[in-house]
């Protein structure tokens, strides 16, 4: 535990400095921004995106320079692999939710210890929730920040599944979502939508939302890490839908095989519930 606590200080000073830059962006606006596309559907981008990653790969090269760093605005040349330790960052995530001035964004940085998430800062700065976690063989800390100051433990919250509530992304008339709001047995109004992978999950660790679950796509480990040590440290759980933890090494910067968080005792039975679906994607 302890020795993380320089690297915890160093990160949520670096994302709170990176906060108010994305802030200035937000209350600009769109035309500020620069709204993209990048190239080979790689999705939306604005210049704070690039600002904000510049920032945070230059300040860890410097600071940590014996450790990878992957995160989603660089070229991936693969060296990020060797290390035993490497950084994952995502300097907005939820850039749709960004541009067009709501609050469903994050800005993240997580770090992996041989390929197990060990530390993890999530900072939305728009709606005022910061969260962060390290982790250790023995022990574990795991807090966030109210909006008007105060700090309290993050705790996932279990339900039954007549009181669940889903949060997922937006329900496009062929999103995977609606697969798996029924599976789950959730109605339309046990179900939130944002874009933010971040947002999601970090609301699963503070307890906002029982269950995360994503089906099989685009969802990278920048997307993931930081908001998994959350939730891991806070005693919830996070697999993919075949119920194997993330894996942070593996070939391909994608989770192949989707994402699932929930508080840890109800885990299991969210997976049997998904199993026709996945046995069907899968």
């Amino acid at each position: 535990m302890t020795a993380l606590n320089s690297e915890l200080a160093f990160t949520l000073a670096l994302v709170a400095e990176c906060g108010e830059i994305a802030m200035s962006y937000w209350r600009r606006g769109a035309k500020v921004m620069a709204l993209r596309d990048k190239p080979m559907g790689g999705g939306p981008i604005t210049r704070a995106d690039t600002e904000i990653n510049d920032r945070i790969v230059t300040a860890l090269r410097a600071r940590f320079p014996a450790d990878g760093v992957l995160a989603e605005e660089s070229a991936d040349d693969g060296s990020w692999r060797a290390p035993v330790r490497c950084w994952y960052v995502d300097p907005i995530d939820g850039t749709r939710e960004f541009a067009r001035g709501r609050t469903g964004w994050t800005i993240q940085i997580g770090l992996c210890v041989g390929g197990e998430p060990r530390l993890g800062v999530v900072l939305e700065p728009a709606a005022g929730h910061l969260s962060w976690a390290v982790r250790g063989p023995d022990q574990a800390l795991a807090r966030r920040r109210l909006p008007g100051g105060g700090e309290v433990p993050l705790e996932p919250k279990e339900a039954s599944f007549e009181d669940l509530l889903l949060i997922g992304g937006r329900m496009f008339p062929l999103s995977h979502q609606h697969a798996i709001r029924r599976a789950l047995g959730v109605s339309e109004a046990r179900a939130r939508s944002v874009g933010s992978v971040g947002v999601r999950m970090t609301a699963v660790a503070r307890g906002d939302a029982h269950v995360y679950v994503q089906a099989p796509g685009h969802t990278k480990m920048w997307d993931t890490c930081a908001p998994t040590a959350l939730i891991l440290a806070a005693g919830g759980r996070v697999t993919d839908l075949r119920g194997d933890p993330l894996d942070f090494r593996a070939p391909s910067v994608t989770h192949p095989r989707g994402v699932v968080a929930s508080h840890g005792r109800m885990h299991e039975h969210v997976l049997q519930r998904m199993r026709p679906l996945v046995d069907r994607w899968l």
